[in-house]
């Protein structure tokens, strides 16, 4: 599959998920939420690296608050210049716009130190069940994900896993255990 079939691929998906009704969202969010709550990587992690949806992401903003409340500390990602880092969140009245606009803790905040019991949510937009991930394509977690000696879990609807996806040679290959949805770990 060529980059400009990748690409209609990935706006015809984003598409997609947008148009999901906002009461059928709120329903398949708290399912979602509950079924990382109850998965042993959020159990008995050390710290929680997330983050805030947007384009109409899984909103995980719940397990925020719930990981904070066990003494978790929670990170969020910040891309500049330089890739992409996690520094912790506090509360979301600190949070800044990044380069993209996007909400992240301000740059000058506590940098994570993963440990093999980290856990990290990823965002992106399909899985398959080979766990090839199609993210957005800017490539930002599959440069991290490599390095990072944690647990990892892409949290998405069930519609958006299927059987195969194009792959590209730098994109990251998870787990597809790590897929995780409303209705469970696949």
């Amino acid at each position: 599959m060529s980059m400009t079939d990748k690409k209609a691929l990935r706006a015809r998906l984003l598409a997609e998920r947008m148009a999901i009704p906002a009461d059928q969202k709120t329903l398949l969010d708290a399912a979602l939420v509950k079924s990382i709550a109850e998965h042993s990587a959020f159990l008995t992690a050390d710290a929680l690296f997330s983050y805030l949806p947007m384009r109409a992401e899984p909103d995980l903003t719940p397990l925020l608050e719930l990981a904070k409340a066990r003494g978790i500390a929670v990170y969020l990602p910040r891309c500049d210049k330089n890739g992409m880092r996690f520094l912790l969140y506090k509360s979301q009245a600190e949070l800044t716009p990044d380069r993209f606009g996007i909400l992240a803790p301000a740059p000058r905040a506590q940098e994570a130190a993963p440990t093999a019991r980290t856990l990290c949510l990823i965002p992106g937009l399909a899985a398959a069940r080979d766990g090839t991930r199609l993210g957005y394509g800017g490539g930002f977690y599959d440069r991290f994900l490599p390095q990072f000696e944690g647990n990892i879990l892409f949290a998405l609807y069930e519609k958006f896993v299927f059987d195969s996806l194009p792959r590209g040679i730098y994109d990251f290959l998870i787990d597809p255990q790590s897929i995780i949805t409303e209705k469970g770990a696949l």
